[in-house]
């Protein structure tokens, strides 16, 4: 039976990529610009707190132009659904990264992070603080460009507190103690975050981990860890200074701002890293989907074109065959008329 093709407004919709309790995530194709993108789709039965979690993404990252920051293209509503567009980025996740190849080479880690501390240090600097820093949150394209995404739980410095001293919003495994505390967030809390993101990926391990969410904000709020210095198997002394620095539980003793942890990483990866970054993030990403023998939207619709060739050869190499039959039978006949 052929799939019946789903539109919603513009956008026809291709495949579902992704969904939660509240919201499901798709590519489609813009079609007055036939153009990939990804619709988020917040169903009628979501509260009214996502609802405006939901439209505060969309207000905020519209707000943020960025290389680093994925692009939000359209926000509008169908009857009681509302839909986020956004832009497309054709490649992995950092967790896809981590779970295949962690642990990752120190420059090759302290790359990423790197461009993740650009992204967050622009939306810092237009007083947004990201508050879910996570490797599912950070994309990496086939041309090895990374790009932040999700601020579905970002906050305005600039607005008014909507969300009451207690209340945990984020990831529990990412969050600073500040956040698992449920106390008020600052431009520092991101950067703990990442600093747990880069943790993990030169160990292949989290600092902090449970069975439970309060198992987890627990042992975050003690702040005591294994130094990445002795799990990660280069032994990187430097970088594990720069991840120590981001994880100090004393906001005193943390990085004080973002661009200064860019400055210890740019330092420590060299000019000459720097200016190859995209190379080496593109192979990763190439060996990640050799792997895991990905095919994304893009690549699909690649290899239709390309069976559409081959069943055409098929054709033209099954009529030649028949052809010389007919002519092997014609010729061991006429000789006996």
């Amino acid at each position: 039976m052929r799939k019946e093709t789903k539109f919603v407004g513009n956008y026809k919709i291709l495949d579902i990529i992704g969904k939660g309790g509240m919201a499901r995530v798709y590519t489609a194709i813009q079609m007055p610009l036939n153009r990939v993108v990804v619709v988020k789709e917040l169903g009628k039965s979501s509260s009214s707190e996502f609802r405006r979690r939901f439209k505060q993404e969309a207000l905020i990252t519209a707000t943020l132009e960025h290389a680093n920051i994925v692009s939000i293209y359209d926000y509008f509503s169908v009857g009681s659904n509302s839909y986020l567009v956004m832009q497309y980025v054709d490649g992995v996740d950092l967790a896809e990264i981590v779970a295949c190849e962690a642990p990752l080479p120190p420059v090759l880690a302290a790359l990423v992070a790197r461009e993740v501390c650009l992204a967050i240090d622009y939306a810092h600097q237009n007083n947004v603080i990201h508050r879910d820093i996570k490797p599912t949150n950070i994309l990496i394209s086939r041309q090895g460009k990374v790009k932040v995404t999700d601020f579905g739980v970002a906050k305005d410095e600039t607005a008014r507190e909507q969300t009451s001293v207690g209340t945990l919003i984020g990831t529990p495994c990412y969050m600073s103690p500040e956040q698992a505390l449920g106390r008020k967030l600052s431009t520092q809390s991101d950067i703990y975050s990442l600093g747990i993101v880069l943790y993990e990926m030169v160990t292949g391990k989290k600092p902090f981990w449970g069975g439970s969410a309060e198992e987890i904000t627990a042992k975050i709020g003690r702040g005591k860890y294994t130094s990445p210095f002795w799990l990660d198997p280069h032994r990187s002394f430097r970088l594990a200074r720069i991840i120590n620095k981001a994880l100090k539980r004393n906001l005193n003793r943390r990085y004080e701002n973002i661009g200064k942890m860019v400055k210890d990483l740019e330092l420590f990866v060299g000019w000459k890293n720097l200016a190859n970054s995209q190379q080496v993030l593109s192979k990763v990403v190439e060996r990640i989907d050799q792997a895991q023998h990905k095919t994304t939207v893009i690549k699909r619709a690649k290899r239709k074109r390309k069976k559409k060739q081959r069943n055409v050869f098929f054709l033209y190499f099954l009529l030649i065959l028949v052809v010389s039959a007919l002519i092997f039978v014609l010729f061991r006949i006429i000789p006996n008329l």
